[in-house]
């Protein structure tokens, strides 16, 4: 009932679901628990005492018809996940990803290519990342939020559900990639409120607050507070 290639390496004690599919030179660790129907691309890796929900699939590769601004690489590394983790249900993470230790990414949840998720993170349910995004340690982003491309997201940061970011103020349909200068910036410590909107390239300062449902067209300097449309510093 599954289909385990015979190159794959699994630890010991694991328990695999029926329907699995585990590809070529994939390497399981100790107590791995993977439930029904979960798809493991080729050379994935997977570390010990992690557990990975039904429906789930690892190290797809991205595809274009044609229609994307961002250019695809010729090839991609396989995914790598680390010890602890918990993958809900429903997950798709894209080939070349890297996830720490004692992390949790929510049921449905949707990682593009070259994310980083450092150790003890959380991107909670139904959760998007475009590709190249970075998630510090103890960070949390929660339910429906999208992490737009390049986002970086420094240690012990907090974004609300449904938070959205924003790469492109021209909302183009053709063109040229964006590129890493309208990364957006989350750093250590900041908050963002719920059905918050970050513009493209702004940078969230240290300790900054964003309030729930702001507008953020500006940078947000260390320290302080912003709320509004468009969000304005709070005296």
């Amino acid at each position: 009932m599954n289909c385990i290639h015979e190159t794959a390496q699994l630890g010991k004690d694991c328990i695999i679901g029926n329907f699995t599919t585990i590809g070529a030179n994939c390497k399981i660790g100790d107590r791995v628990i993977i439930h029904n129907n979960v798809t493991l691309y080729p050379g994935t890796e997977i570390g010990n005492d992690t557990e990975i929900f039904d429906n789930t699939v690892i190290g797809r590769e991205p595809k274009s018809t044609g229609n994307l601004v961002h250019k695809l690489e010729s090839s991609f590394q396989p995914v790598k996940i680390g010890d602890c983790c918990c993958i809900g249900a429903g997950v798709v993470i894209y080939a070349s990803c890297m996830i720490g230790n004692n992390v949790l990414i929510g049921d449905n949840a949707s990682l593009r290519e070259h994310n980083i998720f450092k150790d003890k993170c959380l991107l909670a349910r139904g959760s998007t990342t475009n590709h190249h995004v970075t998630i510090g340690r103890n960070s949390k982003v929660m339910d429906l939020t999208h992490l737009t491309a390049r986002t970086i997201i420094e240690d012990n940061v907090f974004i609300g559900a449904n938070v959205t970011t924003v790469n492109d103020n021209a909302m183009r349909l053709k063109g040229s990639e964006v590129g890493s200068t309208v990364s957006m910036h989350f750093c250590e410590g900041c908050r963002v409120g719920s059905s918050a909107t970050i513009l493209p390239g702004l940078r969230i300062g240290k300790n900054a607050v964003v309030a729930a449902g702001s507008i953020v067209t500006k940078d947000v300097r260390d320290g302080a507070t912003v709320m509004g449309l468009s969000a304005k510093e709070r005296v």
